[in-house]
């Protein structure tokens, strides 16, 4: 694929000059649907527009820049009116990219820009050698689902978030049997399984989930709380059995985690019965959100009090090296 086949309203952003309209159009575009991480993003973007501008090196691109801000816009007569950002994911492989931030003025919906700006990103990544790129679309989203599916990529799975409702405090249906305690350390191994399988890091590498830091042990508590951070840990108990954990750990962008792993069989009464203890449990319940499989434990999310504030589809694209054909031959 040719770059320079692309339509000349697309070009690359320049981080000096564009970061504030960007700011302003992914705002627009999605406002009513931003959660606080995204809120927070776009805090950054600003901050960084604002103070930083007169230092951006220019020329830098996903592969040389640390900044996460990268990408193709659509310029109408000196106007940003469609934005996507691509960032090349160092934390898995030089070769895997995201793209992010696909937004279309509202009034310049419907010409295909959203498809030409996937187009050219997809094309970024041939010319340099990427092999797979990944991407989020909201479930509600089918025309842009369509799109992604035309282009190539594939669904990997679901993920749903979950945040305290307006009445978080009506907790309904919590098992009697199941007692939740602090936990233990000779519980983790158990625990650490669960969890892996809850949040594997083909999916999980963009939250800030670290399996090492929420270890319990006194060290891992000293070195989180030195850096100004907290963490708490329960295990749900059936028969002297543990069934499940929940560790909260408060974060720093307007939102605090909760982390959940469970013995499948058991999965909806631990949640049932974790969830209304760590929600009873924190300073500010309000800023609970939980990250977990589409579809699982619906039941006991809503009897602890829990909204779903989305649903996101990761879809991926792997590209096919140039030479695969001759290798076939």
């Amino acid at each position: 694929m040719n770059p320079d086949h692309f339509n000349s309203h697309i070009r690359a952003i320049e981080l000096r000059r564009d970061l504030d309209s960007i700011a302003d159009l992914i705002d627009q575009c999605f406002a009513d649907q931003m959660d606080a991480e995204g809120r927070d993003y776009i805090r950054h973007v600003r901050q960084i527009a604002r103070g930083l501008g007169n230092f951006f090196v220019e020329g830098t691109t996903p592969e040389n820049s640390q900044l996460p801000f990268h990408g193709y816009v659509w310029e109408e007569n000196g106007r940003i009116v469609g934005n996507l950002t691509l960032i090349q994911v160092r934390r898995i492989d030089r070769r895997t990219y995201l793209i992010a931030n696909v937004a279309v003025h509202p009034d310049w919906r419907g010409r295909g820009i959203g498809r030409l700006l996937t187009e050219r990103a997809i094309a970024h990544v041939e010319v340099h050698g990427g092999q797979k790129i990944h991407l989020q679309v909201r479930v509600d989203n089918p025309s842009a689902i369509h799109i992604y599916q035309d282009l190539g990529f594939e669904e990997m799975a679901r993920r749903t978030t979950w945040v305290p409702g307006i009445v978080s405090h009506s907790i309904r249906e919590t098992s009697c049997e199941v007692l939740v305690m602090k936990r233990k350390r000779e519980q983790w191994p158990q625990q650490k399984e669960w969890l892996r399988a809850i949040y594997p890091y083909s999916l999980t590498w963009n939250l800030p989930f670290s399996m090492e830091r929420i270890e319990p042990g006194f060290w891992n508590w000293l070195s989180v709380f030195l850096n100004g951070g907290n963490i708490r840990g329960w295990s749900a108990m059936k028969n002297g059995v543990n069934i499940g954990t929940a560790v909260w750990e408060r974060g720093f962008s307007g939102c605090d985690y909760v982390w959940l792993g469970t013995e499948m069989d058991h999965e909806n009464e631990a949640i049932s019965s974790l969830l209304p203890v760590v929600i009873q449990s924190v300073n500010k319940p309000a800023r609970i959100n939980i990250n977990y499989p589409a579809g699982r434990a619906i039941k006991a999310f809503h009897n602890a009090g829990m909204v779903e504030e989305h649903t996101l589809i990761w879809m991926i694209k792997t590209m096919i090296p140039d030479n695969s054909v001759d290798q076939k031959k």
